[in-house]
């Protein structure tokens, strides 16, 4: 069976290469083929440039607690393709994943289907085959063409943030960015919006056009500060912000889940989704010994650099940071973010066509004005920020899910490397 999997998910991820495709025809296509599962099950769609992932995690794991049998849908994964598609937390199987390739390939050749179509119709298919009482779904890019956008009446849809990414698919501006994912609002479908007020406009358009009752997240804000219960899953001020996402989100909902239930839920929301890579610390007990810590975080777009920046300054540290970045970004852009808050940087690359040579990245970074070093592929990367560090000093590793999820491939012991450590889930070492 491994190496049918193996064989199978390499003929999938060929697909990338033929690129992105926006629009819903193909995924269409597909599913009536399967007997469109995308109708068997109650949904929660998600977009935003920022916190869809942590903002799904929450719903899907406040769902658990509540007793029912959740679907969640996201993307990309950090360590294993599986990581996509999971129900209760647990990832779709080898097995799954081989059938369902093996019953759509004719279909995928002839429709020339993109990977993200085909992934999608998978964590449809699985969802209705096992029988979730509801799936969080996650958009993979935009709203409006994306491949997701194929549900009918999912219970709410959520915007999580508007931001500087994805300019070539989505538009130049903030405002053609919001309209995109806006695309995903449905009649009669409570949308839930957490965005500036400038950008309000747009999306009261959108939801009167189709007729969707709107929230703004800012409108219902709960304050938090005297209530540690209400504490955010994940580290950093912008954390915040999901959590009240979420917590708009459940109040629409056609159904009430309890103060309480929601409170668990939240609080273990890393534990019961696999969640990683949202300023984890990574608890090595060389690294305490030496008086050294180590972050990971996939953000790489402004936004997020920006929430990576001010969690640091409220800490008062300046980390040496340990950076890759993908060169279809605006990468002097995301420099000057960087050098507002980095000591030093050792740039690394992902193992991708996409990213930036580290080279590169140290030439184009000591420009600017930041210290930095080549530290070449992600695994030497770290291992030399880890060997110079010195008491005190705070590590950073970020730049993208391909960077971090590179890491937590040497945690987890798939290739040589810190081989004391077996699982990049085991709460010893990840916090």
């Amino acid at each position: 069976m491994k190496n049918d999997y193996q064989d199978r998910l390499d003929a999938l991820y060929k697909l990338e290469f033929f690129g992105m495709k926006l629009g819903l025809e193909n995924i269409r296509a597909l599913l009536e083929q399967l007997g469109h599962p995308e109708r068997k099950f109650d949904s929660i769609h998600i977009a935003g440039t920022n916190g869809k992932g942590s903002v799904a995690a929450m719903l899907a794991a406040v769902h658990q607690v509540a007793g029912k049998r959740t679907g969640l849908y996201t993307s990309p994964h950090l360590v294993d393709f599986r990581e996509r598609i999971r129900i209760n937390g647990e990832m779709i199987s080898q097995e799954d994943v081989v059938t369902f390739l093996e019953q759509i390939w004719l279909s995928v050749e002839e429709l020339k289907a993109t990977f993200f179509e085909v992934t999608t119709a998978m964590a449809f298919d699985h969802f209705a085959r096992h029988n979730v009482d509801i799936a969080i779904i996650e958009t993979g890019l935009g709203g409006r063409l994306d491949a997701t956008n194929v549900l009918e009446k999912p219970l709410a849809t959520v915007i999580t943030s508007i931001g500087h990414d994805h300019h070539a698919q989505l538009g130049p501006t903030l405002d053609d960015i919001a309209r995109e994912k806006a695309g995903i609002f449905k009649n009669g479908v409570p949308a839930i919006v957490n965005c500036p007020p400038d950008l309000e406009t747009v999306f009261r358009q959108k939801a009167e056009e189709v007729g969707a009752p709107l929230t703004f997240v800012q409108d219902v804000q709960v304050d938090f500060s005297n209530d540690e219960k209400w504490e955010p899953p994940f580290p950093g001020e912008h954390q915040i912000q999901n959590l009240l996402t979420a917590r708009a989100t459940l109040r629409a909902l056609p159904y009430q889940i309890s103060d309480d239930i929601v409170r668990n839920g939240v609080r273990k929301t890393s534990e019961l989704t696999g969640l990683l890579g949202r300023l984890d610390e990574i608890k090595w007990p060389e690294l305490r010994e030496r008086g050294i810590r180590l972050f990971l975080d996939v953000g790489h777009n402004p936004e997020a650099i920006m929430a990576v920046r001010q969690f640091f300054e409220e800490l008062g540290f300046r980390p040496i940071v340990i950076f890759g970045i993908m060169g279809d970004k605006d990468v002097d852009q995301v420099l000057n973010l960087v050098k507002d808050f980095a000591a030093d940087l050792i740039a690394v690359a992902a193992n991708t066509p996409r990213a930036l040579p580290s080279e590169e990245l140290t030439s184009r970074a000591e420009f600017i004005g930041i210290k930095s070093k080549n530290g070449g592929n992600v695994v030497k990367g770290i291992k030399m920020a880890i060997n110079e560090a010195s008491p005190g000093n705070v590590l950073l590793l970020f730049g993208s899910h391909y960077i971090v999820g590179e890491f937590l491939r040497e945690l987890s012991g798939r290739e040589p490397g810190f081989s004391h450590l077996t699982s990049a889930k085991d709460k010893k070492i990840i916090a």
